[in-house]
């Protein structure tokens, strides 16, 4: 008997590890190959690459083509005012049962350059900057929602047409890019004319 009660703790222990990597297994597999943002730079603006780069699976938009969703922004002006203050959300509409997303977004001047300043209002997204440019996109957390909300300060003083661009993912699941729906949208906003 004594035998057999020194290794409970043991076996206790092993039982224990086991399940927590059990856990960070399935934790892994449920947000998908980019859980914690994807790479900067695929908003298909500017001649990036959107998702499909790496999800190839289905054509761009071919989930739209298909009638199977969208990716829809909303919050954004028809015209923009120097320095106010917009809530943006960018909404994936895809109506399989995917459960597992993720996006980014992009706003910059025709130009090429940053255009206003983008900010997380809670842990869904977050921002990610590569050369001079702001990305917003998903978070670890953020890819359990089909929806992302933050804001969009416009340029405090007019940079002509701002051109904001977005991808978004409604993945499968299964920590690979096959089955992947990726979706694409742009839209320009003008300055306000006076």
């Amino acid at each position: 008997m004594a035998d057999r009660d020194s290794h409970a703790p043991k076996s206790r222990a092993f039982v224990l590890r086991s399940c927590v990597a059990c856990v960070a297994v399935l934790v892994s597999v449920r947000i998908g190959a980019h859980p914690s943002a994807p790479p900067p730079g695929v908003t298909g603006g500017f001649g990036e690459d959107t998702c499909t780069k790496c999800h190839n699976t289905h054509a761009l938009n071919a989930g739209r083509s298909s009638g199977l969703g969208a990716l829809v922004v909303s919050g954004l002006p028809k015209e923009y005012q120097p320095g106010a203050t917009y809530p943006v959300r960018v909404e994936l509409t895809h109506i399989q049962d995917h459960g597992v997303w993720g996006f980014e977004l992009a706003a910059r001047a025709k130009t090429g350059a940053q255009a206003g300043v983008l900010k997380p209002v809670d842990s869904h997204a977050q921002i990610v900057s590569e050369k001079g440019i702001q990305y917003v996109a998903h978070t670890a957390e953020g890819t359990f929602f089909n929806a992302f909300e933050f804001t969009w300060v416009a340029p405090t003083t007019s940079a002509g047409e701002v051109v904001v661009n977005v991808a978004g993912n409604a993945a499968d699941g299964d920590a690979s890019p096959v089955g992947d729906y990726i979706y694409s949208a742009s839209v320009t906003i003008p300055p306000a004319s006076r």
